[in-house]
C-alpha cells in the first residue's frame, strides 16, 4: 500500500474589487450636483444675478454633502460629529419655517 502525497498548492482567486459605500456616495453625489447644474441649462434663470446665486448654493450644498459622507467614514468619532450636524441643521431648518411664517418677505 503506497501514500499518495501532494504538495500544497498557493492558489490566489481573482475577484473583482467591489464599491465601497464611500466611493458610492462620492459618485452619486456627482450625478446630483451635476444634474441639479445641468437644470441651468435646460431651463435657464431669468437673471445672471439668479444664477450666480443658484450655483453658489449648489457649490455650497455640494461642499456639506462631500464633506458629511468623507468625515462618516472616518471612524466612530466622525459618525458621532456627522450626526451633530445633521440634528442642528434639521433643528435651524425647523427654527426657520416658523421664523420665515412669522417674518415674511416681501416679493419683487
Amino acid at each position: 500500500m503506497e501514500t499518495n502525497v501532494q504538495t500544497s498548492q498557493n492558489i490566489e482567486i481573482a475577484t473583482k474589487k467591489e464599491v465601497s459605500m464611500r466611493k458610492l456616495l462620492n459618485i452619486i453625489g456627482i450625478f446630483i450636483f451635476c444634474g441639479l447644474a445641468l437644470t441651468n441649462v435646460t431651463n435657464p434663470l431669468p437673471s445672471s444675478d439668479y444664477t450666480k446665486e443658484f450655483l453658489l448654493f449648489i457649490i455650497g450644498s455640494a461642499i456639506i454633502y462631500y464633506f458629511l459622507v468623507n468625515i462618516y467614514f472616518k471612524g466612530q468619532v466622525g459618525r458621532k460629529i456627522v450626526f451633530t450636524i445633521l440634528i442642528l441643521i434639521a433643528c435651524f431648518s425647523i427654527f426657520m419655517v416658523f421664523y420665515l411664517g412669522d417674518n415674511s418677505v416681501p416679493h419683487k
